[in-house]
């Protein structure tokens, strides 16, 4: 559920007034684009092996010497 939004200016005079519906449809196109899939966007999930070097766990430190 959306409430209406009233944008003000500094000084406390109304400049818009967004309405539910208004908020409400913005609201569902935005999460049906975000939910589209990107060709754009690399997937970085397995960054993690090319990289071992950086993300070295000192054992020692946590005191897991023994794992």
């Amino acid at each position: 559920m959306f409430y209406q939004v009233r944008i003000l200016n500094k000084k406390g005079k109304l400049i818009n007034l967004l309405s539910t519906e208004a908020l409400s449809k913005r609201h569902w196109s935005l999460f049906e684009e975000q939910l589209k899939p990107s060709p754009k966007k690399k997937n970085k999930f397995n960054d993690f092996k090319k990289d071992k070097k950086k993300f070295s766990i000192d054992l020692d430190y946590y005191g897991l010497e023994g794992y």
